[in-house]
């Protein structure tokens, strides 16, 4: 049978993606990349996070959009005015270009879907070792 060209439908299961680990201030987010900007055209990449108790991704800006969807935990999230604090599971937070954001995890730490612009993504997994776990 001849190679399929054209798209191709990606499915990867609950361990399969690009994994790497973020240290950020002693502490950890361990990121699973389920869709790379590379496969959905350049436009965005999708991937599930967990953060240990007290991660901070402090208050910074992208030119592009970004999403989070609260899957377990709590988070505090920052914005241009007070910080949103109690954000919990079921709760969908959307960053618009250039609004100042990040976040920290509770005292139970968190678990996260993330949608990343490609520019986020490229900085992520471009600048960290990674393994392929469905490869």
């Amino acid at each position: 049978m001849p190679e399929q060209k054209g798209p191709q439908v990606v499915l990867r299961g609950p361990t399969e993606g690009d994994s790497i680990t973020l240290p950020m201030g002693g502490r950890q987010a361990h990121i699973t990349r389920k869709a790379s900007r590379t496969e959905t055209g350049g436009h965005w990449a999708l991937g599930e996070a967990t953060q240990d108790p007290g991660f901070d991704n402090p208050p910074h800006t992208h030119e592009e959009a970004e999403a989070f969807y609260v899957l377990e935990g709590t988070y505090t999230f920052y914005t241009d005015s007070a910080p949103a604090e109690g954000i919990g599971p079921g709760t969908f937070v959307f960053i618009p270009p250039g609004a100042v954001h990040g976040f920290r995890t509770g005292p139970s730490g968190g678990h996260l879907l993330c949608l990343w612009p490609s520019s986020v993504e490229a900085a992520f997994f471009g600048g960290f070792t990674q393994t392929a776990a469905d490869k």
